[in-house]
């Protein structure tokens, strides 16, 4: 073969492998792109499977979508905060915090790390630490109604309900319409004693969201309103609609209220439920001390108030059952010694007046 020929070869040759090395570098980094944003959304998956199994409580699951999300993509910014939150659930504050200190230092998204640290001393009772933390959060997102319901949640824990719901309907404008901020302002409005006030907000947050939870704190504060025909109502759909045996709580409540409205044989029926389960139960024991009392049957009712005390020596209540059925039925010397008793412990108007009349009869008598 010539010189001449060899050398065209060459260059041919040359031409091509540089053709060749210059196109593979884009195909190279168009397939690494490619991979990356495969990956990313590989990230964003595991990050919602993360943040949906935190939500029903399956706090392993959880932690293992976190780290494979991590390996995939490392800069996702949802995997911090899923991580603490994760630290959060399983009690090891001290690793969400540091967790959250060390991201609070880098400047990345403080309106939700001030809540979470928030939380961490919430949960450590420092209820003042974590107020400051609750408020500096709702100062960097104030259209976050998470941030304003934590602090008012907050106060109610310092004692400071009227503030709290000064502070809370000042932003009725803004989350008025939202079911977190009825929830909130009837529990402003419990810890007031303003039951008429609680029902009405129970209310609302019930015609958006009609849960289980919500309807019973609604049938609770009507009941505490005096509205028991409606208390009533709504007590017996709950239970209605409870698929497994409806908790004793609910039952006695609704015993309550049967009675408060002179249904004893009702309240008995609602009474017997609990008992069958629990025969030591002191309050249905009680209930049914009370039954009997409104049916006329006052010595069965004393029997049952002894018996309720018998289960629970130091309760103030039933103290006070046994000693008022103790003087219904004319037994004066338990009466005085259960009313003495009672004063011992507490301040009781029952007491008071038990002894008052044990005194005011005792002249008469000699």
């Amino acid at each position: 073969m010539s010189r001449r020929r060899v050398n065209s070869l060459v260059i041919v040759f040359s031409a091509t492998w540089l053709c060749a090395a210059g196109c593979e570098y884009p195909q190279s980094r168009a397939k690494l792109e490619s991979t990356e944003r495969w990956n990313r959304a590989r990230a964003e998956i595991k990050v919602k499977l993360a943040s949906d199994q935190l939500a029903t409580g399956h706090i392993d699951d959880a932690a293992t979508e976190i780290t494979s999300a991590f390996r995939l993509d490392p800069s996702n910014p949802e995997l911090l905060m899923l991580q603490a939150r994760v630290f959060l659930a399983r009690g090891d504050l001290a690793a969400a915090e540091r967790l959250l200190t060390n991201a609070q230092a880098e400047g990345e998204r403080q309106a939700e790390i001030e809540y979470l640290l928030g939380i961490i001393q919430e949960q450590r009772l420092r209820w003042s630490a974590a107020l400051g933390h609750y408020l500096r959060a709702s100062d960097v997102d104030p259209r976050e109604v998470a941030y304003l319901v934590a602090i008012v949640q907050v106060m109610l824990q310092l004692g400071q309900a009227e503030d709290a719901l000064m502070l809370l309907e000042s932003y009725e404008p803004q989350f008025g319409w939202m079911g977190a901020y009825h929830a909130t302002r009837a529990e402003c409005r419990e810890q007031l004693k303003d039951w008429e006030g609680a029902a009405s907000a129970w209310r609302r947050v019930a015609d958006a969201n009609d849960d289980p939870g919500t309807r019973e704190r609604l049938a609770m504060a009507l009941y505490r309103a005096g509205d028991e025909s409606e208390a009533i109502r709504q007590f017996e759909r709950l239970i209605a609609d409870t698929e497994t045996q409806p908790p004793a709580p609910l039952r006695l409540a609704l015993a309550q209220c049967l009675l408060d409205e002179g249904q004893p044989t009702a309240a008995q029926d609602q009474i017997g439920f609990v008992l069958r389960e629990d025969p030591r139960n002191v309050r249905a024991l009680q209930l049914v001390a009370r039954v009997f009392a409104q049916q006329g049957q006052f010595e069965r009712a004393r029997q049952t108030a002894e018996r309720a005390l018998r289960f629970a020596p130091d309760s103030v209540s039933a103290l006070e059952l046994a000693a008022t059925l103790a003087f219904r039925t004319g037994d004066h010397d338990r009466a005085l010694a259960l009313a003495e008793r009672i004063t011992q412990v507490a301040d009781s108007p029952v007491a008071r007046q038990i002894l008052t009349r044990l005194s005011a009869a005792t002249p008469a008598a000699k």
